[in-house]
């Protein structure tokens, strides 16, 4: 499939997120996107291109940027409800206390990896490269582990990577096709077992006819990853 094919207009996307709103308002309240936030954004879309796409950062994390965490718990919601994708069990943005009862005190923990960069909050402008649907980093450095890869750029491919518009736009079609196998979403480090070993990373992959998110060693170089990047 041709990626540029699948490029919407700027005022498509932000059509696109009005509807995504809908359904944030039903399952995440307090959340939802302002129309004040439509307003501010709509005038800046003129004369862009569709491969500038549009972002939204949800939450604070107490330092006036968006909270990653809940950017991603929010998307990974909707994934697994709209599409279906199967969700690792790893893949717990808010992982609730240990149950002492039953000595479950492996909880996995999520952070962002050292050098990702903050992502503002509101709705924000990135321009997506082609490759970064159709390859990503992983493709130019076939040698290098996600944990390496991930070094290339702040942006990586962290809270963008539940992006809606370009997970139903580019990164879903890809998949389900199985053009490409796996999307390294490299700028979440995940402690498994909870004990501080940040050792893997969450990504969007194909398998079992099903797209899952995952969780998979960072240390690794499975020449079938693709980090992605942003210009």
């Amino acid at each position: 499939m041709s990626i540029t094919s699948v490029y919407s207009s700027p005022e498509k996307q932000l059509q696109k997120w009005r509807e995504l709103n809908d359904w944030i308002k039903k399952q995440f309240a307090k959340d939802a996107i302002p129309e004040e936030a439509f307003k501010e954004i709509e005038p800046k879309l003129k004369g862009l291109t569709g491969k500038s796409r549009l972002f939204y950062g949800f939450g604070d994390n107490g330092q006036g940027e968006a909270d990653p965490f809940l950017t991603g718990h929010i998307f990974a919601t909707y994934l697994t409800g709209k599409h279906h994708f199967e969700k690792s069990r790893f893949v717990d943005f808010y992982p609730t206390p240990p149950d002492p009862v039953r000595f479950d005190f492996y909880r996995p923990k999520i952070k962002m990896r050292d050098g990702a960069a903050p992502r503002p909050k509101g709705f924000y402008i990135k321009e997506l490269l082609p490759k970064d649907y159709e390859d990503g980093l992983g493709s130019t450095y076939k040698d290098q582990s996600p944990n390496d890869i991930r070094k290339h750029s702040p942006w990586g491919f962290g809270p963008e990577g539940f992006e809606f518009l370009a997970i139903e736009e580019g990164y879903l079609p890809l998949l389900t096709e199985k053009k490409v196998p796996v999307y390294v979403l490299g700028d979440y480090s995940v402690s498994p077992y909870g004990q501080g070993d940040y050792s893997s990373t969450i990504f969007i992959g194909a398998a079992r006819e099903k797209v899952e998110i995952g969780c998979t060693n960072s240390r690794d170089n499975i020449a079938k990853y693709r980090s992605s990047h942003f210009a």
